[in-house]
């Protein structure tokens, strides 16, 4: 074959295999940094430090063999019967408790680790006490295991509530006893967690005056916030600083950058007032950091927004996730059904910041729509704020009627979960009724038929 004819033959070919194979596709994955793999770069998650307004400590958790309820090991009269200790409070721990002292520790247990917090001293010399905490920025899976104290009868005056994202409790205790418990679930990952304190005179349920008993707390005080590690039989013992400002307990070093989180809604006493959304204060970062955080679930229960690895951050950022649909974009992306949204926001702008954000969306959904798992994907921002952009997004299983996925975005300012865009029709545009096998077939003959002429 001479050079003329077989340059037709490549510049046909060409055309024919790009209408097939989209060659120019926008947002090919070949391009595009796997959501999957962006995800596992995030820094290790098997190293914990404390941190209070400038005081940072590596800790390190509390082992035992068995769950955190055994260790913590909480006895009231419906727990044991008569004739065994049973003084509503924690018997396993009683070689950590110290009097007027609340302690915080992580515990590692055949259950996975658990924050752990007692207040007070069983069988000890105070007077009693009232404190409330509100903890933040929780998995979705966190929940309160042991709840010190726990029973059916008028005496029984903790509270106990939370929200998307958070838990908390009030606790009001009388001499020689303890009040606490213990979260599990969902911190085996990377996490932080910030604990918004009120002792004493702060808490709900000092001198509140709807209790049974308003005054069971005998104006007994907590004078010490304690945090253990290491060794769960003789573990290393640091003061808190301060009993007023928020501690952040945290996956991470002190070198690296830090962050902790705060409710927009109420908190402290009333149930589900956080749901509002949260906001996360990020220290320190460089934008070559991958930073996580833990959103809010989102504006339906069907589609919860599970992880955020954000990169690009640089110094002090405040990210504000809320669960509604984001300011000034359409209610859905164009021609396909929408799920749920997210709205987030950044205190500055947040200016290229790209990442990772992990989603899961109920089987009730798909079902609702007609669609399989794989036509799922997230949608961002478009550069110009006005509309909707498709991210590359992975399918990454399911776990019962629940399906996980993990997508990259460019921007994080406003995601929504929505059917995926359908695929472009291939086919030859100067040759109707072509579909990718046709125009292979077009192509071979064309191929064939060249050959044999100037074969000639």
């Amino acid at each position: 074959m001479s050079s003329r004819p077989a340059a037709v033959v490549a510049v046909v070919a060409l055309l024919v295999l790009s209408s097939v194979g989209g060659v120019a596709q926008v947002g090919d994955s070949a391009s595009t940094p796997s959501p999957s793999t962006s995800a596992s770069n995030a820094p290790p998650s098997d190293t914990y430090v404390i941190e209070q307004d400038g005081f940072c400590q590596q800790i390190e958790p509390l082992s035992s063999g068995g769950t955190v309820e055994a260790f913590y090991d909480y006895r009231n009269h419906e727990t044991h019967p008569e004739g065994v200790d049973r003084l509503y409070s924690s018997y396993g721990t009683e070689h950590l408790q110290e009097d007027d002292t609340s302690i915080l520790f992580l515990h590692e247990g055949t259950d996975g680790l658990s924050l752990v917090m007692i207040h007070d001293q069983v069988d000890g010399n105070s007077s009693g006490g009232a404190v409330t905490f509100d903890i933040v920025g929780l998995p979705a899976e966190s929940e309160w295991v042991v709840q010190d104290d726990n029973y059916t009868g008028e005496t029984n005056m903790a509270e106990w509530y939370g929200g998307d994202g958070w838990l908390g409790a009030s606790w009001i205790w009388a001499e020689e006893r303890t009040d606490g418990g213990a979260i599990n679930g969902g911190l085996n990952d990377a996490f932080a967690m910030t604990i918004h304190p009120a002792f004493n005179e702060d808490a709900e349920h000092y001198d509140n005056d709807d209790l049974y008993d308003p005054d069971f707390h005998d104006d007994g005080e907590i004078s010490d916030w304690e945090i253990l590690s290491g060794d769960a039989d003789n573990p290393d013992r640091t003061d808190i600083p301060s009993l007023d400002d928020p501690v952040t307990i945290r996956t991470g070093t002190c070198d690296g950058p830090s962050v902790s989180y705060d409710l927009l809604g109420g908190g402290s006493g009333e149930d589900d007032a956080g749901d509002a959304g949260l906001a996360a204060s990020i220290e320190n970062a460089s934008p070559a950091d991958r930073i996580h955080l833990r959103p809010t679930a989102g504006s339906v229960e069907e589609v919860r927004f599970d992880d955020v690895y954000a990169s690009g951050l640089d110094g002090d950022t405040t990210v504000t996730f809320e669960n509604n649909h984001p300011d000034d974009l359409p209610n859905t992306p164009d021609d396909v059904p929408g799920f749920g949204s997210l709205a987030v926001t950044g205190e500055p702008a947040l200016e290229n910041v790209s990442g990772t954000v992990t989603f899961t969306v109920d089987e009730a959904v798909l079902e609702e729509h007609e669609i399989a798992p794989e036509d799922v994907s997230l949608y961002e921002r478009s550069t110009d704020g006005a509309a909707w952009n498709e991210s590359t997004t992975e399918y990454q299983g399911s776990s019962g009627a629940t399906h996980e996925y993990a997508a990259s975005v460019e921007s994080l300012e406003g995601l929504t979960v929505a059917q995926a865009q359908p695929e472009p029709e291939s086919g030859l545009s100067a040759m109707p009724g072509f579909g990718g096998l046709g125009a292979l077939v077009a192509l071979a003959a064309l191929v064939g038929l060249l050959a044999v002429r100037y074969r000639e």
